[in-house]
């Protein structure tokens, strides 16, 4: 079953960075969305953040391998749907691929 969450205010997008970069001032606001695990963009800078963006679930769980079913079916019709995926993130599809 596929799914997932799209739209996060600025509030929740800080939210995500503390989770997934850390807790300092730094991690939220300057660290590299690479160093953080999973990535997430900069507050300001999300496409969350302009609702152009979700990130998707399989079975209830964030999409981490392209080889699972839904990443599967996604790549063959995501596009159909406006749907182009981030390089490197299996999970997250926006309008322009960023």
């Amino acid at each position: 079953m596929l799914g997932g969450g799209g739209f996060r205010s600025a509030a929740a997008q800080v939210a995500v960075r503390r989770h997934n970069c850390g807790p300092s001032t730094y991690d939220i606001w300057h660290k590299p969305a690479s160093q953080c695990r999973p990535p997430a963009a900069l507050p300001g800078h999300s496409m969350h953040e302009r609702g152009l963006a979700i990130d998707f679930t399989c079975n209830g769980a964030l999409i981490s391998s392209y080889s699972s079913a839904c990443a599967k079916w996604l790549r063959q019709h995501g596009a159909a749907y406006s749907f182009y995926n981030r390089p490197g993130e299996a999970w997250h599809w926006s309008v322009n691929g960023h």
